[in-house]
């Protein structure tokens, strides 16, 4: 005997925050609206999931419940595609409580709390719609497989990373779409760096990573004219500390800022008029305020070697000095890079970039630094137009490329070229996506990057790039050769071909997708995790061989990038040099670090070390890492271990 849903005493607990009255009708409708299903199947749907209610006697039910009923007699029907589109996401119950009670220890940078956990609710949602509505079906298995990892799939409905320009919040003050409240340019220094902060933390809200900004205390000095020392130090110092403690970023975490710092004048800015109080001209060019800049750099050394107010360093701002060959014919620089050589010793910070010959770089995150073509040095003569981005980082898991070609060169460089490919067509649906995203204006998610205050949106969509990661290069090199590549010339020379084959192919597919697409060290730590544990799952004859790290204790990694394993015999110059000589291939940015431990080295002998990277090898960046021990109690940081 059939009944009428009307005669079915059923409460619905809706989404919508609402309790209803049984009605079948919605499910046949939102069939219709959502997946696409025809009128008549709708229907024969929503009576096969009303019996199946009816029949298991339940009083009440839940929106979720009911849609997972609905799927399943999708799948009896063979209807996949409407199955993905009409599908609830969302995580289990059980999850949910332990991310709440729990820190979740991915992301170090992330304080436990009610901002982290939101985030981890909403990066776990975006990704599940990432997978099933952005990407192809082989795009989504090969990262859920392990073959590619795509980042910041969390962010898939922001760019990557992003290079600023100061000149922009200079020229134009502080008007952003849909604020309650608008700055004009600011007339004095400290004015600027609230300005700069409050736009740091909106960017940060539509970027997945940092936010750098290029030539810092440069664009600065007009500001600090007739200043005190003492005015400029509180300048920097509120700089440094503002960047440092908003904690309004993703998950309650601080902006994830770069400052990048020059002593000299770069070429490209010496004859650019100077923007100063108020966003007016001052009639000078940059060049003219090269000792204010060289005060501001100073003084933004001295805080980062004060530390905060324990004495502890700061991880953001990152302080990123440039090297030209410029500096070292510009007066007192032996002096400051003797500064800057003793904050590396005492605190790790900052990243030495080394523009060498004619390039310049904007450098972002820990080792992205983007070499400014003939475009972008006459854009630097309107300096507040220099605005680049990184829309997305795919990574190549190469080890398991290697477990797959079975010794082959051959068929190793063929299933690269298969993996670069699948990684292109992610670059191309993510930029589809961002674009649709953009298309909605400034009333859209993206309002703020559709901004115009020069003639052209805030985000310029042409002057993106779309890298092309790697992972694991050691350790393919030793699976598919039985050595290290430390051990030989031969493994070495090996890894070089594998990675010039990768720059080429990034050359070819941009031309076949027109777009641009350049290879990147992926700072990849989590994912040097992730890779390494599925291959142990899939690939345990051939992943254990080459590991790194306690499969007893599960923590297994693969070897950063282009890195050579880090606990190889290898002296700090040796390795310098040749992690070097990937980097010419990898134009994206390419970083070494130099672990100092508890070694506390003299200024002089890193000074020395920095000029020797700069003039005798290839290596596009270098930084200084030591140890900490942090008191957990008291919070008090010291050098080296206790």
């Amino acid at each position: 005997m059939s009944a009428d849903s009307t005669d079915i005493a059923l409460f619905v607990k809706v989404s919508e925050g609402n309790v209803v009255r049984w009605d079948r009708g919605r499910i046949a409708e939102s069939l219709r609206r959502e997946a696409g299903v025809s009128g008549e199947v709708a229907e024969q749907i929503a009576g096969r999931v009303e019996r199946i209610i009816r029949e298991s006697g339940i009083e009440f039910i839940t929106g979720p419940l009911i849609r997972e009923i609905v799927n399943a007699e999708l799948i009896k029907l063979r209807m996949e595609e409407e199955r993905k589109r009409y599908t609830r996401l969302g995580m289990p119950m059980y999850d949910v409580e332990q991310l709440i009670t729990k820190q979740n220890k991915e992301n170090a940078n992330v304080p436990h709390g009610p901002e982290a956990t939101n985030l981890s609710l909403a990066e776990s949602i975006k990704k599940q719609y990432a997978l099933l509505r952005v990407f192809s079906p082989e795009v989504a298995l090969a990262h859920e497989r392990g073959d590619i990892h795509l980042h910041d799939l969390g962010f898939i409905d922001r760019p990557y990373c992003s290079g600023n320009s100061i000149e922009y919040v200079k020229k134009f003050g502080l008007s952003l779409p849909n604020a309650l409240s608008i700055s004009k340019p600011a007339r004095h220094a400290e004015v600027l760096v609230l300005h700069l902060i409050k736009f740091s933390a909106a960017l940060q809200g539509v970027f997945a990573g940092a936010i750098g900004w290029d030539a810092v205390n440069l664009f600065m000095a007009p500001y600090l004219e007739g200043r005190s020392e003492r005015e400029v130090e509180q300048v920097a110092q509120m700089l440094v500390f503002e960047f440092a403690q908003q904690a309004v970023a993703r998950g309650g975490q601080s902006i994830f800022s770069d400052l990048n710092l020059y002593w000299e004048v770069p070429k490209h800015f010496a004859d650019v008029e100077a923007i100063g109080p108020e966003g007016r001209y001052t009639g000078n060019t940059y060049e003219d305020y090269l000792e204010e800049a060289q005060r501001f750099a100073r003084a933004l050394i001295r805080v980062y070697m004060q530390g905060d107010g324990m004495g502890r360093p700061f991880f953001f701002p990152k302080p990123q000095l440039h090297i030209t060959e410029r500096l070292f014919s510009t007066e007192g620089y032996r002096e400051f890079l003797y500064e800057i050589a003793q904050l590396s010793s005492e605190k790790g910070n900052s990243y030495y970039v080394f523009d060498r010959g004619e390039t310049a770089k904007i450098s972002e995150c820990c080792r992205l630094a983007f070499k400014l073509d003939e475009n972008d040095l006459q854009d630097a003569k309107t300096p507040w137009k220099m605005r680049y981005s990184a829309m997305q980082n795919v990574t190549i898991n190469l080890p398991r490329i290697a477990y797959e070609a079975r010794g082959s060169d051959e068929r190793l460089l063929e299933l690269l070229s298969e993996r670069m490919k699948l990684a292109a067509e992610a670059h191309v649906a993510k930029r589809e996506f961002i674009v649709r995203l953009l298309s909605l204006g400034k009333n859209g998610p993206l309002g703020l990057l559709c901004m115009d205050k020069d003639g052209e949106p805030y985000y310029r969509l042409h002057r993106a790039t779309f890298l092309m990661g790697m992972l694991g290069l050691n350790e393919m090199v030793q699976y598919h050769l039985g050595e290290e590549m430390h051990e030989s010339n031969y493994a070495l020379r090996f890894g070089l071909k594998v990675i010039a084959h990768m720059s080429r192919e990034c050359e070819r597919l941009g031309e076949d997708y027109g777009m641009r697409f350049v290879l990147e060290q992926t700072p990849a730590e989590s994912t040097a995790y992730r890779m390494a544990k599925l291959d142990l799952e899939h690939y345990p004859e051939h992943a254990r061989q080459v590991v790194k790290g306690s499969m007893e204790r599960g923590e297994v990694y693969y070897t950063n990038s282009t890195y050579l394993n880090v606990s190889a015999p290898v002296s700090p110059i040796e390795r310098v040099k040749k992690e070097g000589m990937f980097h010419p291939m990898i134009h994206a940015g390419s970083l070494t670090h130099i672990w100092l431990g508890e070694a506390k080295p003299e200024p002089e002998a890193i000074a020395k070390f920095v000029v020797r990277t700069f003039r005798h090898t290839t290596n596009d960046q270098i930084a200084f890492s030591p140890e900490f021990s942090s008191c957990l109690d008291c919070g008090r940081v010291d050098r080296g271990l206790w």
